[in-house]
């Protein structure tokens, strides 16, 4: 759960940056979306091929619960986490076009800075739940290969969707 509240606090931050301007931005510097697409793009299509690889070798990543690094290192790893994965900076840029300039109330800034931060704890708190019992990891480990082959699909594909769509 606390890596979970560090995800949580860095869709805090973005949602805040979404909230102060990053539409403004966009709105301003409309190439930037489209390099943003086409970075996003990119590292999907990795991790869609990523994901085939894996899903062909029985080499993908395992579910092992870690310890030692402590609470402050499990919280640092889930901010930096949504801090620097670009599909949650290219979520949260394309939400900036429309949600960015609605806001212009404090109650609406608070009210879409605490929901996307109490939404994002849930349902991260709810995928470690479930995930730290040993039946899931069993059942995860029994479809592995399935699933990186699904996911690799999907990421790929949106990925080459993205690129296209940026030019």
């Amino acid at each position: 759960m606390i890596v979970a509240s560090g995800l949580a606090c860095g869709a805090f931050l973005w949602s805040f940056l979404t909230a102060f301007g990053l539409g403004s931005l966009f709105g301003t510097y409309p190439q930037l979306l489209g390099i943003l697409g086409l970075l996003g793009g990119a590292y999907l299509t990795w991790l869609g091929i990523k994901g085939w690889r894996a899903a062909l070798t029985g080499k993908g990543g395992q579910i092992v619960p870690k310890s030692g690094q402590g609470p402050l290192g499990d919280f640092l790893h889930g901010l930096t986490v949504t801090s620097t994965n670009p599909k949650v900076a290219l979520l949260w840029a394309s939400l900036s076009t429309f949600v960015g300039p609605a806001i212009t109330q404090w109650s609406y800034l608070i009210l879409f800075t605490t929901g996307s931060t109490v939404i994002i704890f849930v349902i991260y708190g709810t995928y470690g739940w479930i995930f730290s019992t040993g039946q899931a990891r069993g059942i995860y480990r029994r479809f592995q290969r399935a699933s990186e082959a699904v996911f690799g699909s999907l990421f790929g594909g949106l990925g080459v969707f993205m690129i296209n769509r940026s030019f």
